[in-house]
């Protein structure tokens, strides 16, 4: 066993290693960037500046949380499912969460009733599933949850087909990708300089969502309090670049993220 199996193998020691180390990033980020503007993550609950996103051309600003390591989209998801959480008693649904972030399973595995993790690759969840052709039964899931995954998938037409399916009637699916060009493109390959990306996404792409689900409901950061830092501010005029040839160029500084929920009737 390695040195980080063993400290996994500890109960509570990982989560509280990974408290520690976030609270200390929190205590140096007010520290370094006294002047910057003043956030508050309804995740963790941390107050004051976020930390920017620094790669080699394209910098995204004031995007994470310095203590739970979490950006702009899931702190607008994780607000969209407490207004779910007021609609649906969670307490007696199911969840499948594809690609899991650890930071969010301890809330949820406090709000539903039961709650599933899946991966194609990771082996640190319940199911190594491929959401093209899953195992589950038909009918299995209230909810089934799956951030920033299609944008990874080819053939994203059988992905949705197969969430519909294990959906139970009356559950949805929270289904957002990252909405990066102004019209989807597709590209004739993955990108390896984008996470092994299969298209760039635009809001036309929750259109194909329309096709197979009984309703779908788009959520956006404008619906949110400002204070949260909902937005990507970043510069997409530069597009299409010698890293991202099929992306489309995006006008301003200041984008809105999405958050579709799709509804089985």
């Amino acid at each position: 066993m390695s040195f980080r199996q063993k400290i996994k193998s500890i109960p509570g020691l990982a989560s509280s290693l990974r408290l520690a180390r976030g609270n200390i990033k929190a205590i140096y980020s007010k520290l370094a960037v006294k002047n910057k503007q003043k956030y508050i993550c309804p995740i963790c609950n941390y107050r004051g500046p976020f930390s920017d996103y620094k790669d080699d051309s394209y910098p995204i600003f004031d995007t994470a949380c310095p203590r739970c390591d979490l950006y702009e989209r899931h702190r607008l998801q994780f607000l969209v499912m407490k207004e779910l959480a007021k609609r649906y008693d969670f307490k007696r649904m199911s969840a499948l969460h594809f690609a899991p972030e650890p930071q969010f399973r301890k809330a949820y595995e406090r709000w539903f009733e039961s709650y599933d993790t899946a991966d194609i690759e990771n082996s640190e969840v319940d199911y190594r599933v491929d959401i093209r052709k899953m195992q589950f039964p038909s009918s299995s899931y209230h909810i089934v949850y799956a951030s920033h995954v299609l944008e990874h998938v080819d053939d994203d037409d059988a992905a949705l087909k197969e969430v519909y399916r294990i959906l139970k009637s009356g559950g949805f699916a929270v289904l957002p990708v990252p909405v990066v060009s102004p019209i989807t493109v597709e590209y004739p390959v993955p990108n390896k300089y984008e996470f092994g990306h299969v298209r760039a996404p635009g809001v036309d792409y929750f259109n194909r969502y329309k096709n197979i689900f009984d309703r779908v409901e788009v959520w956006d950061s404008s619906q949110f309090c400002y204070e949260f830092q909902l937005y990507t501010y970043e510069d997409r005029s530069k597009y299409p670049s010698e890293t991202s040839p099929y992306r489309q160029p995006m006008e301003g500084t200041q984008f809105m993220d999405y958050v579709p929920v799709c509804y089985k009737v």
